[in-house]
């Protein structure tokens, strides 16, 4: 089918097709821009005279690959000469063995047999023919004049300087026509589109189509086909579809593709600043694309105009917006890396922006010459800036392998490090060693050391990093850095103990003189982790993460160490109320580790919660963003969270599948390691592994006992261990144990102190056992959902055990509801007798739909709803946003208004149960 606006020139043709039969011959010849229609519409003319009886048509095409084969167009012609079957064989001399076929020859055969019968040749891509060829065509085309001959020679743009004498017989011969074919126009771009689609779909479409197109034929028609075949989008009867099955035009690989065949076509200087121009981007030029070509401007310029006249460019850059990746993905283009180089060579000579220079430095991976490691290390200081930590670790790791002082090295190193933290903590492992050694030799100035210490202990290096703060230390470099060095200690002082240990080892007086000489002052996150781990101080931790997470901007190195201290001050409820909101900032702008260790303290939050569910999430979540690798000695602290969070909800199966897992072995030295052990301890417990199981809690106790951290809101490593003792039957040692957690001054937490007393009542009498138990119960509802269900379940027993069926029932039904609700229903189903399980759950908020509750204000309701659900006084504050004062007064009233006296009836009142009043 004819392309739009080619008709006439069709026409045109074949008025002299018709004039070769009468014996005017003629030669035409067809030009214009590359894929603009032009071997289209010369076999399109062929095509219409094939289907007449008394015309041969004779067609013929050269190609690159051919030109060192001897005459290879000519012995087209002569095979289509004798395929036609016209004349008998003594007929036609080219066809017998041994004549001479020289050009001439050919060339005088061919007009003679079209005395006998007119003849339309057509030879596309002449510019490729070799020169026995050419010299039959130029025959050919003096001899045209006065036989019944039309010749129509399809070369592309610009071959003059391939084919002079062709050219030059063109210029003089007056039979000759030239047709110069142009992409079609917007017009005929929309009766493309119409044909195709419709008038509707063409009116909403068309000038996507141009913009994308240019008017290009091959390229309007992939995009057509992209869309969908003409046949699939026409109903039945011919007509086209309806508009609305047809959607948004979008460029995709078929098209990019036509474009791409479209620039090869055009030769191989075309093809080099097609891949000019796709390297260069919004910043090519043809002044740019010269220098990188290292070729004339004018010679560019005219390739940059050929191809915007062939609809392929728009001012200097690709209309389609694909077609750079298919050209720089060329399986020819072997020299891409070398002219990346030059590329980023030519646009750091012009002063372009750096980051586009180094974009182009880290595709290259060359880093010959000295300005190329100055513009990687500036770009991967924009790159940080803007959150970019992959661009700005490629900078970094390139511009590691250029040459430089040591100096620089130490300080690249260390950015690199920084970087690759951000990114993925597993890919820093391989710079530690040559830091160590730059450090080592004086080549990275104490502060960036001091900024790096962390990765060193996060992968388990204590020894090095030991041995850098003694050499800082030595030095005695500044006020800044003696206050950075003490902050650093104190803060490894809590996750890796071992340090401190070994530095203390190695200068017993460091450490108090560092306190001195930083005035004892510490960074607000590093303090409250210390007051957090502190006999006497850790009441003033949650007024101090509060501050610290309210600042403008809290960081997330600050957040971490905040909510960390929250969790070992058991301040839970508080760091459950502030994980979402530190998140949402996280999420913007923060590291894959940094969100991967909020999500593990989250997870061990909750899980101390008793919402083992949510722990199990959480510490999932945290997993998924990084590999076990990347963890180095943290890893303890998700995986013993969902080791024990498994085992609280009875799948050992799964607690056994992350207890093989390999892990640092580093990790057993640091808190995390504890968090671990503690999780494997619940694991042998539960598996009836009880030696084992002792054997973990005192290891913990042992390690924290080394560390001077001997503190149970860290590890209550010795309820667990007196579990173990009391399984195996020692009750001597299991009451040993209970009794040293209780005198514990950290240990009187409700949650901690209710734990203690659950493992405590069976070492007493049964006439003391369901007080403790009633205890235990009290003290854990509202502070952790898991152990509230232990200590019901234990205290149900204790009344069986008292001879009294209906409280144990009573009792042990609210033990199920309290395991649906912490998401231990299948330990729940193994402890509790099946009719625990025929009363309903009962919703965590009672519902208050009591005609009573309407006496209270909105504020009263939300107070009275949570205070009946369990809640603390606190736990309401923290969740509300109000003070502890407020929810007191609250209470008081609604306790007036509906003339309850307690919590439990207030429970009762707003299900409905109780008649208020």
């Amino acid at each position: 089918m004819i392309l739009a606006e080619r008709a006439r020139v069709l026409s045109e043709l074949q008025e002299l097709l018709q004039d070769a039969r009468a014996g005017d011959g003629s030669v035409v010849l067809i030009t214009g821009p590359v894929a603009v229609g032009k071997t289209e519409l010369a076999h399109s003319l062929a095509r219409s005279a094939e289907k007449e009886s008394q015309l041969l048509v004779l067609r013929g095409q050269a190609s690159a690959s051919g030109k060192n084969r001897t005459a290879d167009l000519l012995e087209q012609l002569t095979e289509s000469l004798q395929s036609t079957n016209y004349w008998a064989d003594d007929q036609l001399p080219l066809t017998r063995r041994g004549v001479d076929r020289t050009p001439s020859r050919v060339a005088h055969e061919i007009a003679r047999c079209s005395k006998t019968i007119p003849l339309l040749i057509v030879v596309d891509d002449l510019q490729h023919s070799d020169p026995e060829s050419l010299d039959a065509i130029l025959h050919l085309i003096r001899l045209s004049r006065t036989s019944r001959i039309m010749l129509v020679l399809v070369v592309a743009e610009g071959s003059q300087l391939l084919i002079p004498l062709i050219h030059a017989e063109l210029l003089r011969a007056p039979h000759c026509w030239r047709k110069r074919l142009s992409p079609l126009s917007p017009a005929g771009v929309a009766e493309v589109v119409t044909r195709a689609f419709g008038p509707d779909v063409a009116e909403r479409t068309v000038d996507d189509y141009y913009r994308y197109s240019g008017g290009n034929p091959l390229v309007l028609r992939a995009l057509i086909e992209e869309q969908g075949s003409t046949s699939i989008l026409r109903r039945a009867d011919g007509e086209p579809a309806a508009a609305e099955a047809v959607g948004e035009l979008e460029a995709g690989q078929v098209s990019a593709l036509a474009v791409f065949t479209s620039l090869h076509r055009g030769g191989a200087e075309t093809m080099a600043v097609a891949r000019g121009i796709a390297l260069l981007g919004v910043a090519a030029s043809v002044e740019l694309l010269a220098l990188v070509l290292k070729t004339d401007v004018d010679h560019v310029a005219g390739r940059v105009m050929a191809l915007e006249e062939a609809g392929l460019l728009n001012e200097g850059q690709f209309r389609h917006p694909g077609v750079a990746e298919a050209v720089l993905s060329d399986p020819e283009f072997t020299q891409i890396q070398v002219l990346r180089y030059e590329v980023a060579r030519v646009l750091e000579a012009e002063g372009h922006s750096r980051q586009v220079v180094a974009r182009q430095l880290v595709a290259s991976r060359a880093v010959t010459e000295p300005w190329t490691v100055d513009v990687l290390r500036e770009s991967a200081v924009e790159a940080v800036s803007q959150n970019d930590w992959s661009f700005a670790s490629k900078c970094l790791d390139l511009a590691l392998q250029g040459q430089m002082s040591e100096a620089d090295k130490g300080l690249l190193i260390t950015d690199l490090l920084q970087v690759q933290w951000k990114l993925n903590p597993a890919r820093l492992i391989k710079y530690l060693p040559e830091c160590f050694q730059l450090q080592q030799t004086g080549h990275i100035p104490d502060l960036r050391v001091i900024a790096v210490l962390k990765l060193f202990l996060w992968h388990g290096h204590v020894d090095e990093a030991a041995e850098m703060v003694l050499d800082i230390a030595g030095r005695g470099e500044g006020a800044e850095v003696q206050k950075q060095l003490y902050a650093f200690l104190e803060w490894a002082r809590i996750g890796h103990p071992r340090l401190q240990k070994r530095v203390r080892e190695a200068n017993c007086s460091l450490l108090p003189a560092l306190a001195e000489s930083a005035g004892h002052e510490l960074p607000r996150p590093v303090a409250a982790l210390r007051k957090a781990l502190s006999d006497s101080d850790h009441g003033e931790v949650a007024a101090m993460v509060e501050d610290i997470l309210t600042a403008e901007p809290a960081d997330s190195d600050s957040s971490t160490s905040a909510l960390q201290a929250l969790l070992y001050a058991d301040e839970l409820v508080l760091a459950e109320s502030w994980f979402d909101r530190t998140m949402r900032d996280m999420e913007a702008f923060d590291s894959m580790g940094s969100r991967g260790i909020h999500y593990s303290i989250r997870a061990e939050t909750v899980r101390r919660r008793g919402d083992l569910q949510a722990a199990e999430r959480n510490a999932a979540t945290a997993l998924r963003y990084m590999a076990p690798r990347a963890w180095g000695v943290a890893l303890g602290l998700p995986l013993g969270t969902l080791v024990a969070a498994h085992v609280a909800r009875g799948s050992l199966e799964k607690a056994q599948e992350y207890l093989s897992w390999v892990v640092p072995r580093g990790m057993f030295l640091t808190v995390f390691g504890l968090n671990y052990l503690e999780g494997r301890g619940r694991y042998f417990l539960a598996t009836g592994q009880y030696a084992a199981a002792q054997q973990d809690f005192l290891e913990c106790g042992e390690l924290m006992k080394s560390w001077d951290l001997d503190l149970p809101p860290l590890v209550p490593w010795r309820v667990g261990a007196a579990e173990a003792a009391l399984a195996q039957g020692d009750r001597r040692e299991a009451r040993r144990l209970i009794g040293k957690q209780l005198e514990q001054p950290r240990a009187q937490s409700p949650r901690l102190r209710g734990m203690a007393l659950r493992v405590y009542a069976p070492l007493v009498g049964r006439h003391r056992r369901v007080a403790i138990l009633q205890e235990a119960a009290d003290l854990l509802s509202g502070a952790d959902r898991y152990q509230h269900f232990l200590a019901l379940t234990d205290l149900s027993r204790a009344h069986q055990g008292a001879g009294d069926a209906a409280e144990a029932l009573a009792t042990s039904q609210r033990a199920w509801h309290g395991a649906v609700r912490c998401g231990a229903e299948r330990v729940g189903r193994t402890l509790l007798p099946d009719s625990a399980r025929t009363a309903p759950v009962e919703p965590e908020e009672p519902p208050a739909d009591s005609q009573d509750a309407v006496q209270l204000s909105e504020a009263e309701l939300r107070v009275a709803k949570l205070a009946a659900a369990g809640e603390t006084n606190r736990e309401i504050s923290v969740k509300l946003f109000i003070t502890v004062s407020t929810v007191e007064q609250h209470l008081t009233r609604v306790y007036r208004k509906l003339q309850v006296s307690g919590r439990a009836d207030l429970r009762d009142c707003l299900a409905g149960r109780l008649t208020c009043g």
